[in-house]
């Protein structure tokens, strides 16, 4: 585990342990409910041959989902995740599929060169190493050329950027604002440090977006595995282009944020450029703000407040529930790949769920992790899973990072979030969902191409590990909150 895991483990684990002594996980830390998020009933729904709820058209639909059964799906899901996420589902954009650091980082340099008016960048992984200097470089050029850069990153992600590398940018006039700062001197509140922004995305003069998984690091600038005949290989990981008018979502992710934590953007409406159609795949930008353990601790009416902030926080829990609307609403496939897969119980049993309705339901998983503790936690939810009929695999190559996930051949979801309680309370993420089946099969592809470097784990072979390995991923399971 490198310096950077070692920390994040260490404060999360710390701040973690402060919130639960005031407060069960299972109750005011778990995300809300199946039935508060998916009160939508099948029934009474439009059919295909009526067209989608407005204001989809029919049309747009029938391109981006070709038979009726995915037109049934697409329309089901739509109003559940409109109602749950109060965010529309965009027509007209092109999105690009981008396996790999390697990819991502030539595309997203690239983009920054050729930046006329902004670069917009939030990540929560950054380094000071060779593909960290070359963003910085890069945003360098675009500020002196008098292109308007921000950099927002994380300060536990973002912990090997030191003063000169930040200076460098600063006297170059790029903004930069460093994400909940666990330096004291800045940070009085240092006790502050479970709630992290843990997004990916970058947006070039409003008309180009990415998002994905992959950070700002070495870990990331070397091909995996698979095809690449690299005598070192890189994290797997998963990022994504964006063209169309969905672009302007993903802007007001990033602009709301940075006014959240640093201040408003002077002239804003130059920041919403005319976008015109550029694809067929519908795209709707999900994200989540999260809490901070503290919260719980240091009000005696912390619970109260949760539920308050639920209820009127539509991001709160948005990726959680969309997840969970998709695996509920899905007739024939669910495929996941997910680096950190340690979810409730209520997840678990909707996976289990759509298995045991007779999708096919794969989950893709590390065999090697940089967090080795959440990796036995994960193991720990085999034997239900397996029993309900959801095959897994574990993936043998590199570093596991993607957070991706595929259904019905026609919904996808690419982005930051981990299936974890980390991500589904206390960062933010922020994610990308994607209806369209030409890109649903190019991620198809992407996940058995996956496989090929991965193990099946089957059920007669998972009841025979030894006891050792049982009493771990139990000791484990018990812990998974706090990894």
């Amino acid at each position: 585990m490198n310096r950077r895991s070692r920390l994040v483990s260490l404060v999360a684990g710390w701040s973690l342990a402060l919130g639960a002594l005031v407060v069960a996980p299972a109750s005011c830390h778990s995300p809300p409910a199946r039935e508060e998020l998916m009160d939508t009933s099948r029934d009474g729904l439009p059919t295909p041959a009526s067209g989608c709820a407005e204001p989809l058209d029919g049309e747009v639909i029938r391109r981006a989902a070709p038979t009726e059964a995915q037109q049934r799906f697409v329309c089901r899901l739509n109003e559940i995740e409109t109602a749950i996420t109060r965010r529309p589902l965009v027509p007209g954009n092109q999105v690009t599929l981008l396996i790999d650091g390697p990819v991502t980082h030539t595309a997203q340099l690239a983009a920054i060169a050729q930046a006329r008016h902004h670069v917009h960048l939030v990540t929560y992984i950054i380094s000071d190493d060779a593909i960290g200097q070359k963003y910085r470089d890069a945003m360098i050029e675009r500020a002196r050329a008098g292109v308007k850069v921000r950099l927002m990153f994380d300060s536990i992600g973002g912990i090997e950027v030191g003063p000169a590398f930040r200076q460098a940018l600063e006297d170059a006039g790029v903004e930069v604002h460093e994400y909940a700062s666990i330096n004291p001197l800045e940070e009085p509140e240092l006790w502050r440090i479970s709630q992290r922004n843990h997004r990916k995305l970058l947006v070039v003069d409003g008309r180009v977006a990415f998002t994905g998984g992959i950070g700002i690091s070495d870990s990331y600038s070397r091909p995996p595995m698979s095809g690449s005949g690299a005598s070192e290989h890189g994290w797997r990981d998963t990022h994504i282009r964006i063209t169309g008018p969905a672009v302007a979502e993903f802007q007001r992710l990033f602009i709301e944020g940075w006014e959240k934590e640093v201040g408003p953007i002077q002239d804003p409406a130059e920041y919403w450029p005319e976008l015109e159609p550029s694809g067929g795949e519908l795209v709707r930008a999900i994200a989540k703000e999260g809490q901070d353990a503290s919260d719980l601790l240091l009000s005696p009416f912390g619970r109260l407040l949760q539920k308050v902030r639920r209820s009127r926080d539509s991001d709160q829990n948005s990726i959680y529930a969309s997840y969970l609307a998709a695996m509920s609403e899905s007739e024939s496939r669910v495929w996941i790949t997910q680096a950190y897969f340690a979810p409730n119980a209520e997840f678990l049993e909707v996976l289990g769920d759509a298995a045991q309705r007779g999708s096919d339901v794969r989950l893709l998983v590390p065999a090697n992790s940089d967090v080795g503790l959440l990796l036995h936690a994960s193991r720990d939810h085999y034997t239900d899973l397996l029993e309900a009929g959801v095959r897994i695999f574990e993936y043998e190559g590199p570093v596991l990072h993607a957070k991706t996930a595929v259904v019905d051949s026609v919904w996808a979801t690419v982005g930051s979030s981990n299936l974890d309680y980390r991500s589904f309370i206390h960062n933010d993420e922020a994610n990308a969902i994607i209806v369209g089946h030409a890109f649903a099969l190019e991620m198809e592809e992407m996940f058995l191409d996956d496989l090929t470097n991965a193990r099946e784990v089957t059920l007669d072979v998972w009841r025979e590990r030894p006891l050792t390995d049982r009493v771990l991923q139990t000791l484990a399971g018990t812990l998974e909150y706090w990894i």
